[in-house]
C-alpha cells in the first residue's frame, strides 16, 4: 500500500507499507506521531486525518475509537486514529495528514 503522509510540518513523504500497523510503527520510529499508548486506543497521539482514500476503504471507526475522537480539540469529520486504522483494501493509494498535538 502507498500512502502519502503530510506530517505536522507540512512536509510529504511518501511510505510503501503492507498494512496500517507497520506505518504506525514506522511513523512512531520517525517521531512524527507520539503514539504514547502504544496503539490501545487510549491517547489520541496518533490523530490523523485521512485526505484522499482513492479506491480504497477503511473499515468505519468502532465505538471506542470514536470516543476517544469526540474528546479531541481538533477533530474533524475525517479524523481517525492511526493505531485503529484498518484496510478493506490496499491496492490503491492514501493521503493522510498528521493532525495537530492536542
Amino acid at each position: 500500500m502507498r500512502v502519502i503522509v503530510t506530517d505536522r510540518s507540512n512536509e510529504v513523504e511518501e511510505y510503501s507499507v503492507n498494512n496500517f500497523s507497520e506505518l504506525f510503527t514506522v511513523l512512531s520510529d520517525e517521531m512524527k506521531i507520539d503514539a504514547m499508548c502504544g496503539g490501545s486506543c487510549s491517547c489520541a497521539t496518533c490523530h490523523i486525518y485521512i485526505e484522499d482514500l482513492g479506491q480504497n476503504t477503511v473499515v468505519e471507526a468502532n465505538q471506542t475509537e470514536k470516543e476517544v475522537l469526540e474528546g479531541l480539540l481538533h477533530m474533524q469529520s475525517n479524523s481517525r486514529l492511526l493505531c485503529q486504522l484498518e484496510h478493506v483494501n490496499i491496492n490503491e493509494n492514501i493521503a493522510i495528514r498528521i493532525a495537530a498535538s492536542e
